[in-house]
């Protein structure tokens, strides 16, 4: 157990207790033991069974929940019941949008957004294009990729690039091996296709503003989709 762990369940206990006094004193003595027993085992769950994935998940859930447990109860506390219940509403509706921040960021997402980030790469996009698939998250790594429809001169134009670099490795037909993987270390990029894809991968030092450095790019040869993948692991 590392001391982030340590100082968080420290905390997340702490408010455990709130949440038990702050409905006793009001007089919910069941809704008191009820609450802090069940954030009480669900800390501790995670702690005995060093669940880290449940952890990153969970505990930011139970401390939202119990910071609105505690507002609203601090108010009833000191007779402010409907100020308490519009406090409340305010600050569930504030998490609420935290949490669904991936989930709005990728009903956001446009062309704009698309070619800024293949042009960050290296790759323009000249004409019109449709987007297929638009997908970011993940618990414990991140990612974002997005699959697009290109016309015949971008697609002709990128898999030329990718082509002409001068650490193309050429058509690879034997899947039985493994693939060229691009090194984390050395920051070279690997250009290779196979009999269905042209692909482009590697690891950059600088990050983009998602966080996300490793980056993937495959151009199929069935159609002319290009599919993006940035990750940060």
């Amino acid at each position: 157990m590392n001391s982030f762990m340590i100082i968080s369940s420290l905390i997340l206990f702490g408010l455990t207790i709130l949440c038990f006094v702050l409905p006793y004193k009001s007089g919910q003595k069941m809704t008191a033991w009820i609450i802090s027993l069940i954030f009480a085992l669900l800390i501790t769950l995670t702690l005995v069974g060093d669940l880290d994935f449940l952890v990153i998940f969970i505990w930011p859930l139970i401390l939202g929940t119990q910071i609105i447990f505690i507002v609203y109860w601090a108010f009833r506390l000191f007779g402010r019941k409907k100020v308490g219940t519009i406090v409340t509403l305010v600050i569930a509706g504030l998490f609420l949008l935290i949490a669904m921040q991936p989930w709005i960021s990728d009903l956001m997402f446009n062309k704009k957004d698309a070619k800024e980030i293949l042009s960050y790469h290296g790759f323009e996009l000249k004409n019109d294009f449709k987007i297929l698939k638009n997908e970011s998250g993940g618990f414990r790594d991140y990612y974002h990729s997005f699959t697009l429809e290109i016309s015949d001169s971008d697609y002709r134009d990128i898999a030329k690039k990718i082509r002409s670099a001068d650490n193309y490795q050429g058509l690879i037909t034997d899947l039985t091996k493994q693939l060229p993987r691009a090194d984390y270390k050395s920051y070279d990029t690997v250009n290779y296709e196979t009999n269905y894809h042209i692909e482009r991968e590697y690891f950059s030092q600088k990050k983009m503003d998602d966080g996300t450095f490793h980056f993937h790019f495959q151009l199929s040869k069935n159609n002319k989709e290009l599919n993006y993948i940035g990750s940060n692991e």
